[in-house]
């Protein structure tokens, strides 16, 4: 793994303004190597351009459930009204060559001291929550790399697992916090396009390998700008309502 600080976004879900604006965060601290952990597309206007931005950069980028719906019927089936709504837009707007970029993604990216991926390591493919105590052990039980970056459930958060101890679950309420060294550590590095955890700026994740220790990132974007497109692209209210109001 690099020595310099890596990036971890996740959750973008066709939110261009958001990812512009951590783009340019990024850009300013100088930070190129960059992981995305999936759902590039849904419930947001610009699916396509945001493919497109990512493939421009050329980020190491992980298949999300959102993209997987493009082209998995059962699995555009489980969402809901509001994710499906995302979900047929982004199939009229996806040009072919993106879609079949999108479609290739692997589901994780396991390297020599992490591993990526968007949803719970166990049962990946049904797109589990790490939600509860009972989530979180099934996939640190499928873990097997010290650390790993999910995205998911939109929330950023810590999760220390030792054998011997509880589940150690911590709330990033300091920008910086330091991993264990022992056991197994699971970052959820939050959501740039639609953030749940009461806070409407965009969120993800740097990684310093020198240190271990991980610095959650919020920035500011045109909220307005992105719910203005939502309107406009005839997506439901509730997915340019919920932008303002972080959940």
């Amino acid at each position: 793994m690099h020595r310099s600080p890596l990036a971890i976004l996740s959750d973008i879900h066709s939110n261009l303004d958001a990812l512009d604006a951590v783009t340019a965060d990024l850009d300013a601290a100088g930070v190129d190597n960059v992981v995305c952990l999936g759902d590039v597309v849904g419930y947001a206007a610009y699916p396509d351009q945001c493919i497109s931005r990512i493939r421009q950069r050329g980020w190491h980028t992980v298949l999300g459930n959102h993209d997987d719906a493009l082209d998995n019927g059962p699995a555009k089936e489980q969402m809901n009204d509001v994710a499906n709504a995302g979900i047929r837009h982004a199939e009229e707007e996806v040009s072919p060559d993106n879609r079949a970029w999108l479609s290739s993604l692997p589901m994780k990216l396991p390297r020599t001291h992490a591993v990526f991926t968007h949803a719970s390591l166990d049962s990946s493919e049904e797109w589990p929550y790490l939600i509860d105590v009972e989530s979180a052990l099934l996939h640190f039980l499928a873990q097997q790399i010290p650390l790993c970056f999910v995205g998911h459930t939109h929330r950023p958060m810590v999760i220390n697992w030792q054998r011997t101890t509880k589940l150690d679950v911590l709330i990033p309420k300091d920008d910086q916090i330091p991993l264990l060294r022992t056991g197994k550590t699971t970052v959820n590095v939050g959501s740039v396009g639609q953030p749940r955890d009461g806070d409407p700026r965009a969120c993800y994740a740097l990684y310093f390998p020198a240190t271990h220790h991980v610095e959650f990132r919020r920035v500011e974007y045109d909220v307005k700008a992105a719910q203005r497109a939502i309107r406009k692209a005839g997506l439901p209210a509730f997915a340019a309502k919920r932008l303002e109001q972080g959940l």
